[in-house]
């Protein structure tokens, strides 16, 4: 679990550099806000999800939600 958190507190220092472009059209920049929001509501939902079963999340499990998250974000030419 500790991994887990920590890969995601790496992928938030990605996203949040990529973020802090001033040169990205409102439109892209919105439609990176809700990926975002929806994978991290994505991961702290599997995470419930597997201490109600009694597991934690599995890092194959975790990676498929990343790599989902990055085909959905939009990357642009700075």
């Amino acid at each position: 679990m500790i991994q887990i958190n920590q890969d995601f507190q790496n992928e938030k220092k990605i996203i949040q550099i990529m973020a802090n472009f001033t040169n990205i059209k409102p439109k892209i920049k919105r439609h990176n806000e809700n990926v975002t929001s929806l994978f991290e509501n994505q991961l702290k939902n599997a995470i419930w999800q597997a201490r109600v079963k009694g597991k934690s999340l599995s890092n194959n499990e975790y990676y498929g939600m990343v790599k989902d998250f990055w085909k959905k974000y939009l990357i642009y030419e700075v």
